[in-house]
């Protein structure tokens, strides 16, 4: 009995050998799903670990601060320190033009505190923290450290993740905390000495227009900015390529989705307070 032919796959015509354009963009979909959910686990694993055994990465996320802090301190006060110099005399000049420099204040409330020192803290915190996570956990997955905490019956994630997470919301909560009195402090200089201001009229317009809801409503948005920048920097570092390059990729991929991330939640949250509070949109 003779065998059955075998048909030959038939040759593609020349110029189809790249995948079409439906291929591309199943690709693209497949892996944007596939980074979600797995950000999405990770977010789950992460609050599970934290409620459920509350006990025993206290002292890990204290060294990991400690770690961080000691390396980008310096670098991020002088980045905190010129955007707010440049802030704030951008806003005097403009209020001088108009006439009215004796608002700076007001100005201030509205668009320091509210956007420019959460974004430029989230900034600040996922170039140089997020990517710092991202690259350390990126490189255990290509040395294959992660697998080998599961065969040994170890959590990567209770081990690994909780801990620098809890870190990156405490730094990005006191980073913005110094960022708002760094700009303010600027402003009280600047509009003392280019506007020709009292520097009592500042601080009044500013005391008058800031409420209890915009403090609370900046700590809970720079929490979960936090949150955020942390849930995603580990996330991609845990599905990061093998080799130099991939791990390069994960680090340069996490940068881009966590200020994109930050600036989506620093939009959604401010319109959900405004709403929330209408008190808050009155300027006195």
């Amino acid at each position: 009995m003779t065998a059955p032919a075998v048909e030959e796959r038939p040759e593609s015509a020349p110029g189809l050998e790249s995948p079409s354009l439906f291929a591309r963009l199943y690709d693209v979909t497949d892996n944007v799903i596939y980074q979600v959910g797995h950000m999405g686990l990770v977010f789950g694993q992460v609050v599970y670990t934290a409620v459920r055994y509350p006990r025993g990465y206290w002292a890990d996320a204290r060294d990991d601060m400690y770690y961080v802090l000691k390396r980008i301190t310096i670098p991020a006060f002088f980045a905190l320190m010129g955007y707010g110099l440049l802030a704030a005399t951008f806003a005097v000049a403009i209020l001088i033009f108009l006439g009215a420099a004796n608002r700076l204040g007001t100005v201030y409330l509205t668009f320091i505190i509210r956007e420019i020192s959460p974004l430029l803290t989230s900034a600040v915190v996922a170039g140089a923290i997020g990517a710092a996570t991202t690259s350390e956990l990126g490189s255990r997955k290509i040395r294959e450290e992660l697998d080998a905490l599961r065969v040994l019956g170890q959590d990567p994630v209770r081990m690994l993740v909780l801990p620098r997470v809890i870190s990156l919301i405490t730094i990005t909560l006191a980073y913005n905390i110094l960022g708002i009195l760094f700009t303010v402090t600027e402003g009280l200089v600047v509009v003392s000495t280019l506007g020709n201001i009292e520097p009592n009229s500042f601080l009044t317009t500013f005391m008058e227009n800031i409420t209890v809801p915009e403090i609370v409503g900046n700590l809970v948005k720079m929490t979960l900015v936090g949150l955020l920048i942390g849930v995603i920097s580990a996330s991609k570092g845990m599905t990061c390529g093998y080799g130099a390059e991939g791990v390069g990729r994960a680090v340069n991929q996490s940068v881009v989705i966590c200020l994109t991330a930050a600036y989506a939640m620093d939009v959604l949250f401010n319109m959900i307070l405004l709403a929330t509070n209408p008190n808050v949109t009155v300027l006195r």
